[in-house]
């Protein structure tokens, strides 16, 4: 479709163990078989989703025939492969390289106890080895906390880019920066008690004050109680993966507080969480207030800040070709020094190709992972622009940036 940058801007916004042997061969076939009937039966899939269950099987040998310990070893064998897994879906491969001894050594083999409940759906003896299928339900809270201790967390989490839209009110009327996002308004005692918690459990929140988009495409209309492709869209202005979304309120000396977490790149609600406070009788200090907020977001926290990463897409964006063109030049060098900051500064540039030289302009073709818009405002936003730029309106998709 072509169109201008800055329509297709304002656009965004208005749219508001122990291996099993493999003999005998009728236990592998017996269990292969259960496992992929249950795993395509619907009200499995069902149950699935609904309570996050994990299944796992477990196999030992029976030592000088005590079926009792073989039970008991062949359980916790399940229990420590449905946590290993867990894990390893929870922060990654590539984490999980780089924390490979914490993991192997302290976390994991003590992971059994992180198990809130657990089932066995089917046990089975044949010969000396015994094995059970299990059904169990991990504690995610108290893997988050074991993870976080050991300083994984916050290695893991620091490329998530949070944006907290959520308003405040104290009677019936709210405040909410998106109102007037252009009018710069400070960080509200929510904003603040959010921004703290979220980088101590090691995510990285977005300063909307520091990253302000362009004003041109700040225009329309937001209602306090904003709709998921609302938040979407501020999402993807700020260059958020997650947009944490809701409302607080502080009624009757009680602070309620209702947080939904939004993966942007998916435009779909993936938590929710909600939570009160009481502030003792006749609390006017703001600071005191703040306390409080920090207690009851951290409280939250403990559930929602596992259930986010546990959640969002965090895999990396297939890489798009923009025909970008820098104009207003007088040299060459000032388009290898705007290619330079690309290379440095904008997450996601993989590739710079020269492609056209004109009187005044030179033009690339840049492999971005990500689209056009969150490349636009990445680059517009940065406090390391080499000079100043303002995007140009052009009747193609090329992204056409002027020199000031």
């Amino acid at each position: 479709m072509k169109c201008s940058i800055r329509l297709a801007r304002n656009k965004y916004l208005k749219m508001t163990g122990e291996k099993t042997q493999t003999k005998p061969i009728f236990l592998t076939f017996f269990f292969a078989f259960l496992v992929s009937s249950l795993l395509f039966s619907p009200a499995f899939a069902e149950n699935m989703r609904g309570k996050k269950e994990r299944f796992a099987i477990g196999t030992v040998t029976i030592v000088k025939g005590n079926l009792v310990q073989a039970k008991k070893n062949a359980i916790r064998m399940a229990l420590l492969k449905g946590t290993e897994d867990y894990m390893v879906r929870l922060l990654g491969s590539q984490a999980v390289v780089t924390h490979f001894e914490s993991l192997a050594h302290e976390i994991i083999p003590s992971a059994d106890r992180e198990i809130e409940n657990f089932h066995i759906l089917a046990e089975q003896q044949v010969g000396n080895r015994y094995s059970v299928f299990v059904k169990m339900k991990v504690n995610e809270n108290a893997v988050a906390e074991k993870l976080r201790e050991a300083g994984i967390f916050q290695t893991v989490n620091r490329s998530v880019r949070v944006l907290f839209m959520v308003s405040e009110a104290r009677g019936p009327v709210a405040v909410f920066w998106w109102q007037d996002a252009a009018a710069h308004p400070a960080l509200t005692p929510i904003e603040l008690a959010l921004h703290g918690v979220f980088q101590d459990r090691g995510f990285n929140p977005i300063n909307r004050i520091m990253d302000l988009p362009p004003s041109d495409v700040l225009s329309g209309a937001f209602p306090a109680n904003l709709r998921p492709e609302d938040a979407s869209e501020w999402g993807k202005l700020f260059s958020a993966d997650v947009v944490v979304y809701g409302k607080s309120l502080i009624l009757n000396n009680k602070l309620v507080l209702n947080l939904k977490a939004l993966d942007v790149r998916k435009g779909i609600q993936i938590c929710k969480k909600s939570g009160s406070q009481n502030i003792p009788k006749g609390t006017v200090d703001s600071e005191k207030i703040l306390d409080v907020m920090r207690k009851c977001v951290n409280r939250l926290a403990i559930d929602l800040c596992p259930c986010i990463l546990g959640n969002i897409n965090t895999e990396p964006q297939a890489a798009h070709k923009l025909d970008v063109t820098l104009a207003g030049i007088s040299q060459p060098r000032q388009f290898q020094t705007f290619s330079e900051f690309l290379r440095t500064h904008i997450p996601g540039v993989k590739t710079i190709i020269p492609s056209r030289i004109g009187e005044d302009s030179m033009s690339a073709t840049i492999g971005f992972q990500g689209d056009r818009v969150t490349f636009i405002s990445l680059v517009l936003n940065n406090q390391d622009l080499p000079f100043p730029l303002h995007l140009g309106q052009t009747d193609t998709e090329n992204i056409l940036f002027y020199l000031e």
